[in-house]
């Protein structure tokens, strides 16, 4: 199986030769343990996705919090060695700023052509995801969470004309990947905190799962894959996004005891594993951390599919458990699962 084919298999509960894999490392990993770690995530253990990594520059100052404006004209402070932050000042803080506020301009043109092109001359041999942008999230980062909170409370007119253009940014930033020729399009909104989620269900269902149906229409109409991360407690909606179209879920199962997980993920919706990155990764020794893979592929990846296989590498993540971890990924994950039993 070519990789593409293994990640669709996986997907779509089709019967993968293995388990795929998708890579995520923040810079500060790549900073802590050098060219060795790109080594191993390109050459040693490539995953599923085309991902190639390169030891990004470091920023000239040395302070742990670095203070940047993004492109949407929010402040953020930013802790070293990672990839977002805080927004500390959104562009949006009042609303008397809304009449006049410009959104940016999607990515040039020149970028998708560019995406396109690669797809191409790799023989379309990987997955490949295309971005579907935030909702939830951009909305706290124009308006800043407090702010957000409170609109939501008062149902202001204002927070649906906000939602509303966003998403139709975010449409037309997903017809733009499709076009390019991607497999699916990957979301994002962190909907919980560590045991419950941000806002009421009801509030969730009524406001934001039409929007999102909205969005995930365009994918599924174009025949691809929907791909949703969100951290925290979700449980409350996991249903919902199965019933919207979302194909793959990135949740942070391992805040959820086993039972729920069995009724109501194993099985029915292919998952993105989040490994633990609280505890196990970073502070676990090797031999827990292989435990930990065999576990979430014995739940997710036994329906002859519904597992795609992921770790944060952090920078808190020592190297012999990156290496366990990569390791187990492949001695574990080939099927038939024949270690389960």
């Amino acid at each position: 199986m070519t990789s593409r084919e293994r990640v669709i298999a996986a997907i779509e509960f089709k019967g993968p030769d293995r388990v795929p894999i998708h890579h995520f490392a923040f810079p500060g990993a790549f900073w802590r343990h050098g060219q060795k770690l790109v080594e191993l995530l390109n050459e040693k253990f490539p995953d599923d996705f085309g991902s190639r990594f390169s030891i990004p520059p470091e920023p000239e100052s040395d302070e742990l919090l670095i203070r940047y404006t993004d492109e949407w004209g929010s402040e953020w402070v930013m802790r070293r060695g990672y990839t977002a932050g805080e927004v500390k000042k959104p562009a949006i803080d009042d609303w008397s700023k809304w009449k006049d506020y410009k959104f940016p301009p999607l990515p040039p043109e020149s970028h998708f052509e560019s995406l396109k092109a690669r797809i191409e001359e790799s023989g379309h041999r990987f997955y490949v995801l295309g971005s579907g942008g935030t909702l939830f999230e951009r909305m706290q980062w124009l308006r800043g969470p407090e702010n957000l909170f409170m609109d939501l409370a008062e149902d202001r007119e204002e927070l649906h004309e906000l939602a509303d253009r966003i998403v139709d940014w975010n449409i037309n930033l997903i017809t733009r990947y499709i076009k390019a020729g991607v497999d699916g399009i990957g979301f994002a909104d962190d909907w919980g905190a560590q045991d419950r989620l941000l806002i009421s269900p009801k509030k969730w269902r009524e406001f934001f799962k039409p929007r999102y149906k909205r969005m995930f229409e365009v994918v599924k109409d174009a025949g691809k894959h929907v791909f949703f991360h969100t951290d925290g407690w979700t449980v409350d909606i996991w249903d919902d996004f199965i019933e919207i179209g979302v194909d793959v879920l990135n949740p942070q199962h391992c805040l959820v005891p086993k039972p729920i997980l069995e009724q109501k993920l194993a099985g029915r919706i292919c998952i993105r594993s989040d490994l633990d990155r609280q505890h196990i990764l970073p502070f676990g020794t090797p031999e827990q951390v292989r435990e930990h893979v065999k576990e979430t592929i014995a739940l997710f990846g036994r329906f002859n599919g519904g597992l795609i296989l992921h770790g944060e590498i952090g920078p808190d993540v020592p190297w012999e458990n990156i290496v366990a971890m990569l390791e187990a990924f492949h001695e574990f994950g080939k099927y038939p699962l024949s270690w389960l039993g």
